[in-house]
């Protein structure tokens, strides 16, 4: 838990850095007209809204890799078995991609014409 939280940390910094340089001031903002500078909603929006969907991301490709590899270990030909699972653990999303579209999406479209 504690790998994920520091990789989440790590890839919102530029993000953070962004928002600071941008104008996330609301304690600046209080008194301001309309000449004075007004945007820290874009600093709330790019601390509060992108590490969400930076998580939404990392979770939805968490749960492709884990239904790929049960896929993989139900309904690949027994030969090729071992090597899917392998392929699939040792390269994360990407072995996870591959298998979609060499295995799964061509035997769906079989399936798909035998019914």
């Amino acid at each position: 838990m504690k790998k994920i939280i520091g990789i989440l940390a790590t890839a919102s910094l530029p993000m953070v850095s962004f928002a600071q340089n941008h104008g996330f001031r609301i304690m600046d903002c209080v008194g301001c007209n309309e000449f004075g500078h007004n945007n820290s909603i874009l600093g709330v929006f790019f601390i509060l809204l992108i590490p969400l969907i930076w998580i939404f991301l990392a979770v939805g490709a968490f749960v492709f890799w884990i239904l790929m590899l049960v896929d993989a270990i139900k309904h690949s030909p027994e030969k090729m078995k071992i090597i899917w699972i392998i392929v699939i653990i040792f390269t994360h999303i990407i072995g996870a991609l591959i298998y979609y579209f060499i295995e799964k999406r061509p035997r769906n479209k079989k399936q798909a014409v035998e019914k």
